[in-house]
């Protein structure tokens, strides 16, 4: 089921820490949030640590400083490692949508931001993902935030 919602929801992760990132397939960046537990693949292997809440920010985004961009998405590997790692620690201070189809904007305390921004026709490429039970993930479906929530 998907529940139209506004931007107070994006509230729930504000004042989290970011406990471990980690790249995925192609330009794909995951941000764990809160507490970290143990992630199983289907096929029995370890997988990447999950956060509370997971920050799922693929194919466009950057992350910024205070006066310019200090990575992007399609940088060498090693420029994105640096910079993914520099948020590590950090809190999130403010968490908002920008733009008339919703993009991802966060502000952590080390006085960095990521910012997503799709560059491909269809609908942002972001989502925060819950491990709560009560929901599911966070994302934009016809050019609105939507919840899916967990099928129980």
């Amino acid at each position: 089921m998907s529940i139209a919602i506004n931007q107070p929801a994006l509230n729930q992760i504000i004042g989290m820490s970011v406990a471990h990132v980690w790249l995925g397939h192609g330009s794909a960046l995951f941000l764990e949030l809160g507490e970290i537990g143990e992630c199983r693949r289907k096929d029995g292997s370890q997988g990447n640590p999950k956060g509370a809440v997971t920050v799922m920010a693929d194919f466009g985004w950057r992350i910024e400083g205070p006066r310019s961009i200090v990575c992007a998405s399609g940088e060498s590997n090693r420029r994105i490692a640096s910079a993914v790692k520099s948020l590590l620690g950090s809190q999130i201070i403010d968490a908002c949508s920008v733009g008339r189809i919703p993009e991802l904007q966060l502000a952590f305390s080390n006085g960095r931001w990521l910012q997503t921004f799709t560059h491909y026709a269809g609908q942002p490429a972001w989502a925060l993902l819950f491990s709560s039970p009560r929901l599911g993930a966070l994302g934009v479906k016809a050019g609105h935030l939507s919840v899916d929530e967990h099928n129980s």
